[in-house]
């Protein structure tokens, strides 16, 4: 049995054992991101709050397939493309966010997100040529502030 072999059997038995019902895919186009789709029509157990049962289960999926291999193997979990769209949003979010900073020359702060979102919201303006972001706070109410470069942005 091959690696994708494992992590999706792995998966399909563990949400068996749970008791949801859906199917699974994987995504090995790209073999340094590994995606794992589950389709259901349980989405919302399977997701949970922001996130959270669907980073558990990440989690758990993870461990279980490291010890089946013997060694570390990076790969995502999306339920219904939740990630996938979440992504999209946050990098929407940035992108909105960034421009309200140059046209206000102000700064502005995001809601607390975990450290993951945070870092694609990083990642997504780290071109910026007039907009900065930093992470301040502690967990779990860490945030990001995006501000303006300089004063004379785009006078």
């Amino acid at each position: 049995m091959n690696n994708s072999e494992i992590i999706k059997k792995t998966i399909i038995d563990l949400l068996e054992k749970i008791g949801f019902e859906s199917a699974v895919d994987l995504d090995i186009s790209d073999k340094k991101n590994i995606t794992v789709n589950i389709q259901t029509n349980e989405a919302g157990f399977l997701i949970g709050q922001a996130g959270g049962n669907l980073h558990a289960l990440q989690h758990l999926s993870r461990v279980l397939v490291n010890k089946k291999l013997g060694h570390p193997i990076h790969f995502i979990i999306d339920v219904n493309n939740y990630q996938k769209n979440r992504i999209e949003l946050l990098k929407e979010l940035a992108s909105h966010t960034a421009e309200q900073v140059v046209n206000e020359k102000s700064s502005l702060f995001l809601q607390p997100m975990p450290p993951y979102e945070r870092r694609i919201v990083h990642l997504a303006l780290a071109g910026h040529p007039w907009v900065g972001t930093e992470s301040i706070g502690q967990e779990p109410n860490r945030r990001i502030v995006i501000k303006p470069k300089t004063a004379d942005i785009r006078e």
